[in-house]
């Protein structure tokens, strides 16, 4: 298995055993780079809430155990990853057992509760520094190089998008760093996206759990407002998401979607011509949009595909309708409409899936985590409306 790059964060608190801790990540691993980082004090508790997502239960207590001044940051390398899976604090996950082993013994050399933050899996590691540095984890290395230099730097800055997203580019570039997602339609003339035709960016996504924290939507998280959108050049972009399971589309074809997907522009992904082609469909015959919005989109990918004698009006739905009838027949894929699905899928199950979902990626601990943080939202959302 290649090399892979991972970080440890000695929070302010542990910052008298940087010393101790640096020579003992020396032993085993390959440092890169090393950083003493400063958040704003006001956007402190903010950029620990994004940096955990939904698995922070109390922010005002995590701030007590880790300090609120400067942190050194290392990032470092593992030149032989082994993975394996380990019973964590958030249940059983695959990790790379070199850099969970490692944390694990230096937690218990050191005094507090969690004096250190630690990735122990590659997909962690991309999310700690895309958030921190606006860079994944190869960009970082390009500029940084494969050999630390013995400095430490000095970085004076809040997560990335703290105060708002400077470009589209910027928002996208997170999501290809963080996460598995297409955007569904409407992308052709992409970075322009928006317009009073289509005001809003579909995505599919398989993660329900992070993205809100990860965009800066933590209005959305702590269920202040119904209309999820995206502050892009100071302008709010309402974004809108479907998830893997939710009944948009049949959950197998949204998880072949999201597998099949391709890179558009080189800047974001999109879904592959022929899932382009049958989801339109969908989305006109089932979700209700029109179809002379799509009908130059229709027409031009009926001619890739080589799909012949296509009318796209709204008087041959039927023929359409046979098409796509044919599609998810040779597919196996459900109409999300049907009784069969809906009973299937009722809301019961769709919870189900959702605590199934966070439990996988976030283990048990994290699921309650998540159960005590939506109760504890409401009660501070019925008590505000009380005062």
């Amino acid at each position: 298995m290649e090399k892979e790059i991972h970080d440890i964060i000695i929070w302010e608190n542990s910052k008298d055993q940087f010393n101790f801790l640096l020579d003992e990540i020396k032993k085993n691993f390959e440092v890169l780079s090393v950083y003493e980082i400063s958040w704003s004090k006001e956007n402190f508790e903010k950029n620990l809430i994004r940096f955990y997502g939904p698995t922070l239960a109390n922010p005002q207590k995590k701030m007590k155990q880790c300090g609120v001044g400067s942190f050194f940051l290392v990032v470092f390398f593992d030149p032989n990853p082994i993975y394996k899976f380990r019973k964590t604090s958030l249940g059983r996950q695959m990790t790379n057992i070199n850099v969970y082993d490692s944390k694990r013994k230096l937690r218990k050399s050191l005094e507090g509760e969690f004096p250190i933050h630690g990735s122990i899996h590659k997909k962690e590691a991309n999310h700690d520094i895309t958030l921190i540095f606006g860079k994944n984890s190869n960009d970082l290395l390009n500029e940084t190089g494969n050999k630390w230099d013995g400095k430490i730097q000095k970085i004076q800055n809040d997560l990335f998008g703290t105060d708002g997203w400077n470009s589209i580019d910027d928002v996208f570039y997170l999501l290809n760093s963080t996460t598995n997602y297409v955007i569904l339609r409407n992308f052709e003339e992409y970075p322009n996206i928006i317009s009073e035709k289509h005001p809003d960016i579909d995505i599919l996504a398989d993660d329900l759990v992070h993205l809100p924290f990860m965009l800066n939507q933590l209005n959305v998280v702590e269920k202040k407002i119904d209309v999820p959108f995206v502050i892009i050049e100071n302008k709010k972009v309402r974004f809108d998401f479907r998830y893997v399971g939710d009944s948009y589309y049949d959950e197998k074809w949204s998880r072949d979607i999201l597998e099949n997907k391709i890179l558009f522009k080189n800047k974001i992904y999109v879904p592959n011509n022929e899932d382009q082609f049958y989801s339109l469909i969908y989305h006109c015959l089932i979700h209700g949009a029109k179809f002379l919005n799509y009908k130059i989109r229709l027409d031009n990918l009926s001619t890739k595909l080589k799909i012949e004698n296509i009318i796209f009006e709204i008087k041959f739905e039927s023929n359409l309708k046979k098409i796509l009838d044919e599609f998810m027949k040779k597919r196996a894929y459900s109409y999300t409409n049907s009784p069969k699905y809906r009973i299937r899928h009722n809301e019961f199950i769709r919870l189900v899936k959702v605590a199934s979902f966070t439990t996988k990626h976030e283990g048990f601990s994290g699921l309650i985590k998540a159960i005590k943080n939506k109760i504890k939202r409401k009660f501070n959302k019925k008590e505000n409306s009380i005062n």
